[in-house]
């Protein structure tokens, strides 16, 4: 499990019930993402994203949780985004990614 909480924003790996879950907290920016990279290799891909405690994602964040849920639809799934606040509903939807995930409230 990696940590970046330092920064404004977090971002960790962790097994939640035998699935993958990239865990986003805070304000997930730029700095944030550009630790997480340096952090190294790690688990091929999750299968969810919990977003429950994240305040803000600019558009790096995105393009992450994107990323590091690629393998997930690889495999011929659909990876759940759990608890995603309406702002980063949006994003995903003005941006056309929100066909990439299953939404969980």
């Amino acid at each position: 499990m990696r940590d970046v909480q330092q920064l404004s924003g977090g971002i960790d790996l962790v097994e939640e019930d035998g699935v993958t879950v990239l865990r986003l907290c805070g304000e997930v920016d730029s700095l944030v993402v550009e630790a997480w990279d340096a952090g190294g290799p790690r688990t091929p891909g999750a299968g969810a994203v919990d977003l429950s405690g994240a305040t803000f994602l600019d558009g790096r964040a995105l393009r992450l949780l994107v990323r590091e849920t690629e393998h997930a639809r690889r495999a011929g799934g659909l990876p759940e985004l759990r608890r995603p606040s309406p702002m980063v509903r949006r994003m995903l939807e003005m941006t056309g990614a929100a066909v990439l995930f299953t939404a969980v409230c």
